[in-house]
């Protein structure tokens, strides 16, 4: 397992050197330059274990990268030593960790970690991997019952690539696959839908015009949240009434504020088409800013404050007598309002960004016309005009 510390070099005492309120402690100089350095332990060729620094790094990243980068030259000693037969839980999760985060995003990179630290590696921590049986899986499965079917899903599914990484580059063979998953119970579904009707009752209860304008390019485009707070007035070809779609914004990674990322998938990436009332409420809204147009179409200058969507959507709910609508409802009610108009599954899902029309289906199959009657009729026309065929008109 790797640590990683933060050293200062004092300039004229030429060591490093500790530091108090910015000052060498040694001689008081402020002349000091910061490095990063890593420490860990590696298995040598003739398969004694050492310990290894390595230093002089800018940034933490940097002492990250030349960590990773000499261990995987050192992977060829390791079966040597067969060092799998010590490896812990403990020791993979830190090394996949530093994997994960030079392979992925940061709001995924974070979303593993929230996810490692609160149900996974307090249960394995102090085993070794090689004796995680099936039997102990099942057993943690056991333990986290109680969340929804979906988490549970991705917490397996974050076990899974810790354990597929120890037996790709450790050769431990990953006992997960021998586990059953978890199984799906008939859930009622927490999605609610607002009709146009209703949403504009709640609107009309809204005083802020801005985040009348924010509900209403969720509603009338059925964009995720994320994508529609991430938009700048560049996005908006209020023209030719188009959006385009490149980017999200995340408010859960840690030491920022909020995250400007890619979309969440690489069909998440589109332009869409925009209804008239909407690009009207947009030039209004951007006519009113007075030529000041900031980074984001709402916001200025930051994204709109998360528990001040949820505090606005609510009231204007509570105003109008409606039930609680989620702010990912606004895109079911987008998408029921298309299906309810005749409009193609495959467009929808195009339109939704979705990465294929299984996950479409999978979502809103509920809310499709049920036509079994019609399909009948159609079928037994068919057989009526080739069984008397001078019935054709």
């Amino acid at each position: 397992m790797a640590s990683f510390e933060q050293l200062y070099y004092c300039k004229n005492c030429k060591k490093n050197v500790a530091v108090n309120n910015g000052k060498c402690k040694t001689c008081g100089s402020t002349q000091l330059n910061k490095t990063w350095s890593t420490r860990f332990r590696y298995i040598e060729e003739n398969g004694v274990e050492k310990q290894k620094r390595l230093s002089g790094f800018s940034t933490k990243k940097e002492a990250q990268d030349a960590y990773l980068k000499f261990m995987a030259g050192a992977k060829k000693y390791e079966k040597t030593a067969d060092v799998s037969k010590k490896l812990t839980f403990n020791a993979l999760f830190e090394e996949y960790k530093l994997y994960f985060q030079k392979h992925s995003k940061k709001s995924s990179y974070q979303s593993f970690l929230q996810r490692t630290n609160g149900h996974i590696l307090n249960y394995f921590k102090d085993y070794k991997v090689k004796d995680i049986t099936p039997k102990l899986i099942l057993e943690w499965q056991n333990t986290v019952e109680k969340y929804s079917y979906n988490y549970k899903l991705h917490l397996r599914t974050t076990l899974s690539s810790l354990l597929r990484y120890a037996e790709t580059y450790y050769g431990i063979p990953n006992q997960l696959v021998k586990v059953a998953s978890f199984k799906k119970t008939p859930q009622k579904s927490e999605m609610r839908i607002w009709t146009p009707e209703q949403f504009e009752l709640a609107m009309s209860h809204l005083n802020n015009f801005e985040y009348r304008v924010f509900f209403s390019a969720l509603f009338y485009t059925g964009a995720r949240k994320g994508e529609i707070m991430a938009t700048s007035w560049d996005d908006w070809d209020l023209e030719n009434n188009i959006l385009t779609i490149n980017k999200t914004v995340t408010k859960k990674i840690d030491g920022y504020k909020y995250w400007i990322d890619t979309p969440k998938n690489e069909t998440s990436n589109r332009k869409i088409k925009i209804p008239n009332h909407l690009a009207e409420m947009l030039k209004e809204l951007k006519f009113s800013r007075h030529g000041i147009l900031g980074k984001f179409t709402f916001g200025v200058d930051e994204p709109l404050s998360e528990t001040s969507i949820l505090r606005h959507l609510d009231n204007a709910s509570k105003s109008a007598g409606l039930p609680h609508i989620r702010i990912h409802d606004l895109r079911h009610s987008h998408a029921s309002l298309l299906i309810s108009q005749g409009v193609s599954i495959v467009s929808i899902a195009k339109r939704l960004g979705h990465s294929n029309i299984e996950r479409t289906l999978n979502t809103y199959a509920h809310m499709l016309p049920h036509e079994e009657d019609a399909l009948i009729g159609v079928l037994e026309k068919q057989h009526n005009l080739l069984k008397n065929p001078n019935n054709c008109a």
